[in-house]
């Protein structure tokens, strides 16, 4: 089945969770477009280890969430809290806060958002740099979404948009029709979840 998706819309480089709620949501654009990011960090917490590539990291503050391309250990040590670490990231949505702590998983605690920044846009070449996603795949995860591709905003009240049900996927192909994107709870205080895979 992912072979045949893979072959057929390219690589699934970027992935996003909605939860609109009542406020119509767009993608991110740093999942729409690839972008690949630095966030430096200070200290972490003692004890701890490497965050694995390939894991997704969240923010406490935030709840920015981004997935870790590479780890630099820049200087101190694992295990101490005296680390500098330089995460490169990819798939972000959200903007991490200065100084908020984030993690793997449950792991909240896990690293601290270096005080004078957050995440810098990485300025090397690299493959799919710049890229526009050429479909994304929608999945309901929990309770009905509305969403729209035509640039109108769906509307809770009178039921404008295509109900997307948990379990129910649905596939976005057109460049404009990506771009118009938004997705709104079906019902207020619904909370709807919709897992987002874009692919280059």
């Amino acid at each position: 089945m992912f072979s045949i998706v893979q072959s057929t819309w390219g690589a699934n480089l970027t992935s996003q969770k909605i939860t609109p709620g009542d406020t119509a949501t767009a993608f991110s654009a740093n999942c729409l477009q690839y972008w690949e990011f630095f966030l430096y960090c200070d200290g972490v917490d003692a004890g701890s280890t490497a965050v694995p590539v390939g894991q997704w990291i969240v923010g406490q503050t935030s709840s920015a969430r981004a997935i870790v391309k590479s780890v630099t250990l820049v200087s101190g040590a694992w295990g101490n809290a005296n680390a500098r670490v330089t995460l490169r990231i990819r798939s972000l949505s959200g903007t991490f806060t200065a100084t908020e702590n984030i993690g793997v998983g449950a792991n909240l605690n896990h690293l601290t958002v270096r005080a004078s920044t957050t995440e810098r846009k990485c300025s090397d070449e690299y493959e799919y740099r710049g890229a526009m996603a050429k479909a994304v795949l929608l999945v309901g995860q929990t309770n009905t979404s509305l969403v729209s591709t035509n640039g109108a905003t769906p509307d809770q009240t009178s039921l404008v948009g295509v109900p997307l049900v948990a379990t129910q996927s649905i596939v976005i192909q057109s460049i404009d029709d990506i771009k118009n994107f938004k997705v709104i709870d079906y019902t207020s205080g619904s909370a709807s979840t919709v897992q987002c895979s874009f692919y280059f």
